[in-house]
This record gives structure tokens, sequence and C-alpha cells, in this order.
């Protein structure tokens, strides 16, 4: 289960997923300044330790739609400047280091065992200053793995979505989501 509280960020989450977006080439010809773009939805997992937050962002950039996955840990990850995005102070928690999630080990790794279990993203708890869960959240993504693809060492994510291709629920290796307004699953990431 991920604990989320409601803090003050700064910068703020499109902030950090902005500047992200805009170092990609794949986003080209998309206005990702922050003002611009429109939160869809997201998810997150567990992190089996509680030590890494990981929350994938799904944002709009008009008509075009992305998948941000990032990682928030409260140390700097050794070895992995070439992922550090952003210092984010956070109200409760304090300093946090933003990496993209895809340069992480734990996201990869929880990634990869949602999918091959078969498993689903993390139930989140809206929480006070005291850490005490005061509601589960609702307004997320519906994430679920489709099981383990036999012979495929590695996992890609699915950077830009296309809201329009229904994934095929039966095919193993998938990533799949859905969320209020989409209700035909979307594939999020595959196994290759």
């Amino acid at each position: 289960m991920a604990d989320i509280f409601k803090a003050e960020l700064d910068p703020g989450k499109f902030d950090v997923v902005s500047a992200w977006l805009s170092r990609q080439e794949w986003t080209a010809g998309a206005d990702v300044a922050p003002d611009s773009l429109t939160a869809v939805t997201s998810y997150r997992f567990d992190d089996p330790a509680g030590d890494v937050g990981v929350e994938i962002h799904i944002v709009a950039a008009d008509d075009r739609v992305f998948q941000v996955p990032l990682t928030y840990r409260g140390e700097p990850l050794a070895g992995a400047d070439d992922v550090f995005i952003s210092e984010m102070s956070h109200s409760i928690l304090g300093t946090r280091y933003v990496y993209a999630g895809i340069g992480d080990p734990v996201f990869q790794q929880q990634l990869d065992a949602t999918i091959a279990d078969a498993g689903s993203s993390a139930v989140q708890h809206q929480v006070d200053d005291q850490g005490n869960r005061i509601g589960e959240i609702t307004e997320v993504a519906r994430v679920v793995g489709t099981g383990p693809l036999p012979g495929a060492p590695s996992v890609q994510v699915v950077d830009e979505l296309d809201l329009n291709e229904a994934a095929d629920t039966t095919q193993q290796g998938l990533l799949i989501g859905t969320w209020d307004g989409q209700e035909t699953p979307v594939v999020l990431a595959r196994m290759i």
C-alpha cells in the first residue's frame, strides 16, 4: 500500500514531469511546459522496503498522452546521475531526490514483478501529517499485469500511449490499465 501525504512540494510534480519530458526526443512537437500539461491519472507501485516512492504519471499535452515513471528517494541513488531529474522539497518528508523511474532499480523490479506475478498497482491511502490513514484514494488508474512471457528478458515502458488501441487482455507479458474515462484497457508496458 502507498501512503500519500497532503504536502507542499517545491518544485511541484508537473514541473518535474515537464523537465523530464522536455529532454525526451520522442516528445518533439508537443508543448510539455508545466502549464500546458493536463493530469490524466497516475498509479503507484509499492517498494517492499518502504524507502522509495514509485509513482507513474499519465499526462496529456494537447492530443498526445505520455507516461512518466518517477521515483522519490530520501537519499541520492549512487551511480544514477544520468537519470536524476531534480531535488524536491516535501513539506513533511524533507528533501526528496527525484529520478526517472526507467533508471531506478526499484521501479524496474516492481514493474517486472507486477507483470510476471499478474499483480496490480498499489492501493493508495491519504494520510495525515503523522502518517495515520484517513481514506483510500480511488481517482487513480487500475493497473494489472497479465503474467510472465516466457523467454522475454526485459520490460519496455510505453512512453506515448494510444488510448484508442485496446489491449489484448489475454496476452501474457503486459501491464495494462484503465481509469475513469478510459474503460478500454491500454498497454502501459510489455515484456520483450
